[in-house]
């Protein structure tokens, strides 16, 4: 006998809310939510990552490891999201991680420029992973 959670389905973002009703089905193919749930993960995501490793030798280099994790949400949720992301991220990182605690400045200098490469790169990477765009038009 199997109840709804020994099933071997594999649960993402969307079916989660999906399931406890946060989300109704014809709303959530639509590319707005789509977008707004991916960057909610990326906020959310760097929030615990600035709390986690704030104070610790890796918080100067965070902005960099953390690309991946951007890239992975745009390659799941496309441009928009990697693009957001990537700002509402640094602006996460810069406010809760990076000295002086509490305020958007930066004050070590290669923080910041970790920051701008994490923002660079994130995208970059997602314009390439972007689909490609239909040529509407007549020839």
């Amino acid at each position: 006998m199997m109840n709804r959670f020994t099933t071997s389905k594999r649960y993402g973002p969307e079916e989660l809310l999906l399931e406890i009703g946060l989300l109704e089905r014809r709303r959530a193919s639509s590319p707005t939510i789509r977008a707004l749930i991916g960057v909610l993960l990326a906020f959310t995501a760097s929030l615990v990552s600035a709390h986690a490793f704030a104070g610790t030798a890796l918080s100067t280099t965070l902005p960099l490891w953390f690309i991946p994790v951007l890239f992975l949400l745009a390659w799941r949720y496309g441009f928009a999201v990697g693009a957001i992301g990537s700002l509402v991220c640094a602006f996460v990182f810069a406010h809760f991680l990076f000295d002086p605690t509490g305020s958007w400045r930066v004050q070590d200098e290669t923080a910041r420029r970790n920051l701008l490469w994490m923002v660079v790169g994130a995208v970059a990477m997602s314009y390439l992973l972007a689909p490609p765009q239909s040529e509407s038009g007549s020839d």
